[in-house]
């Protein structure tokens, strides 16, 4: 569903900070643009962001809270834009909106509040207010993300994936995780028991469906380096008849500290049709296995 911008949102005080045309190496097994190109057309505004801000040359810029809510699905071949403003700043952080949008229609495909760590400090800046179309739906950007010890998630069983050793492949070359590899901290590596883990599932009346993102908040805490052991684990926090939320968490199994937090709010689509459906008795039992709407 597309939701209308309001006349009142303060549009006239945002920029185009970024353009894109969605290829095919972008889209998805449910056959639209991946949620990962959204966050890359979000953080090219980021960067264009910051250097307007003179921030372009400073080596210790680092996004730690991204939250993204999505609106539309996008097509191969779709024209996009990215609109952005600054949302406030202190003495140790930029916090930034961006609107993703169709250039031709202006309909909106997402909306992005990113925290952005500087060192610099800012003698003014013209800022904006949060639209109400960008405020969050289910994620509440005024608390911290959860943080549970590894303690508590290993006692609750909760571990996704199995214990790994990051390689310089991991961490795209480095002696540290690249900021852009910080996902697969969560989805990399092999799953607990070792099988293989399908995108798509066949539901009750043989239709074709898929978990489909509609927000997500990510907490970056300490980016690890080359030989660090790491575990990912995840817990479904809140169920409803076509939406689940889930928290997740990646771990220094060495010293017990919070790598990165993760929370997704996904909805059950049907792809031949191309629209939320119920979630099927049997994948509802499965997600109630590891409820806990505590963490």
């Amino acid at each position: 569903m597309t939701l209308p911008v309001p006349d009142s949102a303060p549009m006239a005080e945002l920029s185009i900070a970024h353009t894109s045309v969605v290829t095919e190496d972008q889209i998805d097994h449910l056959g639209h643009m991946n949620v990962h190109y959204y966050g890359v057309n979000a953080r090219a505004a980021t960067h264009s962001v910051l250097a307007d801000l003179g921030l372009a040359d400073q080596d210790h810029v680092e996004i730690f809270d991204m939250y993204t809510r999505h609106f539309r699905e996008q097509l191969l071949g779709t024209e996009l834009e990215v609109r952005s403003g600054v949302l406030g700043v202190d003495a140790s952080s930029v916090r930034i909106y961006h609107e993703l949008a169709n250039s031709d229609t202006g309909e909106l495909a997402a909306t992005f509040v990113y925290r952005v760590r500087v060192d610099t400090p800012f003698d003014h800046v013209d800022v904006i207010d949060l639209p109400s179309h960008g405020a969050p739906r289910s994620i509440d950007l005024d608390t911290g993300p959860s943080m549970p010890s590894l303690e508590k998630v290993q006692s609750l069983q909760l571990a996704m994936r199995a214990p790994r050793t990051l390689t310089t492949t991991e961490t795209g070359g480095g002696d540290t995780l690249s900021p852009v590899f910080v996902p697969m901290l969560i989805w990399g590596g092999k799953t607990i028991d070792g099988s293989e883990q399908s995108l798509t599932m066949t539901g009750p009346e043989g239709e074709r469906m898929g978990w489909a993102t509609m927000e997500t908040r990510v907490g970056i805490g300490t980016l690890p380096k080359v030989g660090t052991r790491v575990q990912a684990f995840g817990a479904t926090t809140a169920l409803a008849d076509k939406t689940m939320q889930m928290a997740m968490w990646s771990f220094d199994l060495d010293s017990g500290k919070l790598l990165v937090s993760f929370e997704v709010v996904s909805v059950l689509f049907n792809i031949g049709e191309r629209r939320a459906m119920s979630i099927p008795a049997d994948l509802l039992a499965e997600q109630q296995l590891n409820f806990y709407p505590d963490l």
